[in-house]
């Protein structure tokens, strides 16, 4: 059990305990005064009480006691109104408990007024009685029923039971059993929240512990014996775990593989470099054509240096310092035109169509021409010789979408998911794989979104979506 463990325990406890004392306090100083606790009280017993009084009131002593004894052989018991004189007798000779007699008798003696649960009455004769209802029902008398034999009243069976139950005193309560039972109730209680708290977090600790040591393959969200995800914050909490590890030994594995990719693309110009050296003691005469090998592979190093200081810095976080608001369609004409220039050269046409003249975004101007640029020239190297690559912009539900089409053979549908990785190469054409993933990390810069397919009969298509406000 850890730390959180015990501070969970203990808090819920204490709150508990303080529940307890809080109730135990109420429940005290709402108890009933130790004079009236024999008394019964409350909205009934003081409507029996009330009718009573008006029956003495109304017609006397005589008829509450034909009234009384008609309900008691009517329903087997008498109504448990008690009406005592001044005398101290019972109006049906019941018999009255000690400690209510001593009250009466001071009632009747000091003429002091009633009190809760007690009515003081002047009969219709002027005589004074006093009402109550005894909580203590053994002095009720059973019903009467006649003695065929002797003539008088016999007690049932039932009657007898209930009458030797009431007389038997009642077994004295056990000392702090209430007290004990609430300690364990709350400890218990206690226990089961504190480990149902502690215990995702204990776990949440443990697969810290484990990525610090980085073995970022643990899971968690779905650890528990029940197999479950658990739907609260603390379920969230454990799945934003997953998650975390999850992007992070993605991440780790793409870092290793571009690392990889990188000593394989740096190995060949330099194992060239090496040779070309090689070559130039071995043969002097040769010197002006191994120093033009060399020279090659050093403009070859220095951009493949060059393009992947861009890619790192497309990675890290961007400066909103160098974003400014530029027209995309004049970046992209800017583009097009060298293209054109280019592709002509190889008997091949760019051509651009588009409807839109202005389109605002808040970009680098520099990165964004450059991902056009990569993604064109691509278009250009495998398009076939006096065939043309065709540049269309729209507007698709509130962005700017730029169609990228080619008549090359397209890419394998396999390899389409693999078109914009770093190091990835399809053809015979040079260069290093790195245009088009610089491109994707450019478009992404600004929210924008890259994707690629395969045309029927052939040709790549390359779409471009961009956010942003024009007309």
């Amino acid at each position: 059990m850890g730390k959180l463990f015990w501070k969970f325990f203990f808090g819920f406890w204490l709150c508990l305990i303080a529940a307890a004392v809080a109730t135990g306090t109420a429940l005290y100083l709402m108890r009933e005064k130790p004079a009236s606790s024999d008394l019964a009280e409350g909205p009934r017993a003081q409507f029996m009480l009330e009718t009573i009084q008006e029956v003495l009131e109304g017609k006397g002593p005589d008829a509450l006691r034909d009234l009384l004894d008609r309900n008691r052989q009517r329903t087997g018991n008498a109504i448990p109104v008690f009406a005592v004189s001044s005398e101290g007798q019972e109006i049906l000779s019941r018999e009255v408990p000690e400690n209510i007699q001593q009250r009466i008798t001071a009632l009747f003696n000091n003429n002091e007024s009633t009190e809760q649960g007690i009515l003081k009455v002047t009969a219709q004769d002027q005589s004074q009685w006093i009402l109550f209802i005894p909580r203590n029902r053994r002095h009720l008398e059973p019903a009467n029923t006649a003695n065929p034999n002797t003539g008088e009243p016999e007690q049932t069976h039932s009657e007898k039971r209930k009458q030797r139950e009431a007389l038997e005193p009642p077994l004295p309560p056990v000392p702090g059993a209430g007290l004990f039972a609430a300690f364990l109730a709350s400890l218990l209680f206690a226990g089961v929240l504190a480990y149902t708290f502690s215990r995702p977090l204990n776990t949440l600790k443990n697969a810290f512990r484990e990525a610090g040591k980085g073995r970022l393959g643990v899971r968690i969200s779905n650890s528990h014996k029940t197999g479950k995800k658990r739907s609260d914050e603390i379920g969230e909490l454990l799945s934003g775990f997953d998650h975390m590890a999850e992007e992070i030994e993605t991440r780790i594995e793409q870092q290793k593989a571009l690392l990889h990719d990188v000593s394989h693309e740096l190995r060949s110009p330099l194992a060239r470099l090496n040779l070309a050296v090689g070559l130039a003691r071995q043969n002097p005469a040769q010197l002006d054509t191994s120093l033009s090998r060399i020279e090659t592979e050093a403009e070859r190093l220095d951009n493949l240096i060059g393009q992947l200081l861009n890619l790192s810095r497309l990675d890290s976080r961007q400066n909103p310092e160098s974003n400014r608001e530029h027209n995309v369609i004049e970046l992209l004409l800017a583009v097009v035109d060298d293209a054109q220039f280019e592709a002509e050269q190889q008997n091949k046409q760019v051509v651009f169509n588009s409807r839109i003249k202005l389109w605002r975004l808040n970009c680098d101007a520099e990165s964004l021409q450059g991902a056009f640029d990569n993604i064109i020239r691509n278009a250009i190297k495998h398009t076939p010789a006096n065939t043309a690559v065709s540049i269309d912009c729209s507007l698709q539900e509130k962005q700017l979408r730029i169609e990228i089409k080619d008549q090359g053979p397209g890419v394998p549908a396999a390899l389409l998911p693999k078109l914009f990785t770093p190091f990835f190469k399809h053809g015979e054409h040079s260069g290093h794989g790195l245009g088009l993933a610089i491109a994707k990390k450019s478009i992404q810069r600004v929210n924008g979104v890259l994707d690629a397919r395969n045309c029927a009969p052939n040709g790549l298509l390359v779409c471009i979506e961009l956010p942003g406000k024009g007309t």
